[in-house]
């Protein structure tokens, strides 16, 4: 491939790996925050359990008591589905993580690429500039011995 394509296609596999990369971070916070959601839940779950303890060893109405069961329940079941959405984002972050270290590679791939193409150029380069040189130094002591 010609070296101005090949700086096209790195470039534009640069783009994609940037682009990769806001959509892991944006994923990665998603998920952070529900899992840190999941963990106020669990945490309001015991101090709520605590409290209902400490209550019912005091003597509390049964209404009361119902009340209390009501609301653990609800809040089990909302821990349930948070506790699904933060394995859902967690596939989630790793499918674009995957995707992501994929994209790296190939950008560094063609980024490697292009420095050994550029190395090569500057390395026949230098030997078309010194086989020019040797030519013309020949071409000098040649016309000195005529002379």
């Amino acid at each position: 491939m010609k070296r101005k394509k090949m700086d096209k296609v790195a470039a534009v596999a640069k783009i994609a790996e940037q682009q990769s990369a806001r959509e892991l971070n944006v994923v990665r916070q998603s998920h952070d925050e529900k899992s840190d959601r999941l963990e106020q839940l669990v945490q309001f779950k015991e101090d709520y359990e605590t409290s209902l303890e400490t209550a019912a060893e005091k003597g509390m109405p049964a209404k009361q008591l119902q009340d209390y069961r009501l609301f653990m329940s609800k809040l089990n079941q909302a821990i349930d589905k948070q506790s699904r959405e933060v394995e859902t984002t967690g596939q989630s972050l790793e499918e674009v993580r995957e995707e992501w270290i994929s994209k790296s590679h190939r950008k560094s791939a063609l980024e490697h690429l292009l420095q050994a193409q550029r190395r090569e150029q500057l390395l026949a380069r230098e030997r078309a500039e010194q086989k020019e040189s040797d030519e013309n130094t020949l071409a000098r002591k040649s016309a000195n011995r005529e002379q």
